[in-house]
């Protein structure tokens, strides 16, 4: 079988963030095999290309330099890139590598142990032609405890599905369990004339856990035998939830892209997008047909726009 892991792009800018997303990319490389891409965006405006000067080509050289030298430290590559913004930058780069996968670190004003989006990632997700990790700030600090499970967010759609084959890999590079996370969000409160809810919210809620439950044992049952899955049914507001399971130290939060837009593209989801404003874990979103066709030459779409 194919790994989802090739080749992993890291955006680095030698903040405390970028050292977060570094961290994840180097864990997940050494235990997938991946080769590790560490990139910077130099930003320039496409009307003033011709009007640098030679102290801001000088400070270029000496960041590239730098970060030639981080790379080299951990064993990776580096590839600087130029781009109109960082987002865009880092897209192209994917594009032209063929890149599985690309890192950047959380918002600077999240707390310690959270993700939080920054304008990068939240223009990533939003035309990435690979799935797209966030690494919540603090990571750096702890990315050599072992990753205890891969938490997988499941609803049964074609996109879950997808991201749970590519949870299985990681599962395998870290023999981690998986842990299928199913949220059954109840429906809205109906208030009968005596003041409690109707009889009917109650079976439509039953009915809500019970067809959860069922995706659930589907995917637990033709699990592959070489990974351990575990399959937990939680009621409540599914971003909260799953922010909350992923509390457990060791964790890997993993998402499918949401249904529709282009295929081989993340497109963030509000679950997604509020998962991203509150997990302590890495947070991986995968795009739709990702498995629909492997990479064989690089792909020549339009890129993102920040």
């Amino acid at each position: 079988m194919t790994s989802t892991y090739g080749k992993i792009v890291v955006g680095y800018d030698d903040s405390d963030q970028a050292k977060d997303a570094l961290a994840l990319g180097k864990q997940i490389a050494d235990v997938t095999g991946a080769e590790l891409i560490v990139s910077h965006v130099f930003l320039f405006h496409p009307l003033m290309r011709g009007g640098i000067d030679s102290v801001e080509i000088e400070e270029e050289r000496e960041l590239d330099a730098q970060i030639a030298a981080v790379a080299t430290d951990i064993g990776a590559k580096s590839r600087n890139v130029e781009s109109t913004s960082v987002a865009r930058g880092l897209h192209e780069l994917a594009e032209e590598t063929g890149a599985d996968l690309v890192i950047v670190g959380s918002s600077r004003h999240g707390k310690a142990g959270q993700t939080l989006l920054g304008n990068v990632a939240v223009a990533l997700m939003h035309g990435s032609p690979c799935a797209v990790a966030v690494a919540p700030s603090g990571y750096r600090d702890g990315a050599a405890e072992p990753v205890s499970d891969i938490l997988v967010g499941y609803d049964g759609s074609p996109e879950s599905k997808l991201a749970l084959e590519a949870a299985y890999d990681l599962a395998r590079a870290y023999d981690a369990p998986v842990r299928l996370i199913a949220v059954a969000d109840p429906p809205p409160i109906v208030v009968g004339r005596s003041g409690g809810a109707t009889g009917g919210w109650h079976a439509l809620k039953e009915e809500l856990e019970a067809e959860a439950r069922a995706q659930l044992e589907a995917a637990r049952s033709s699990a592959p035998d070489d990974v351990t899955v575990e399959a937990t049914l939680i009621t409540g507001e599914p971003a909260a939830a799953l922010a909350d399971a992923a509390k457990a130290p060791g964790s890997i939060l993993v998402l499918g892209s949401r249904a529709y837009g282009p295929v081989r593209r993340v497109l963030l989801g509000s679950i997604s997008r509020a998962l991203a404003d509150k997990t302590p874990a890495p947070l991986i979103v995968y795009p739709r047909g990702m498995r629909a066709e492997r990479k064989t030459t690089p792909r020549t779409e339009a890129g993102t726009t920040a």
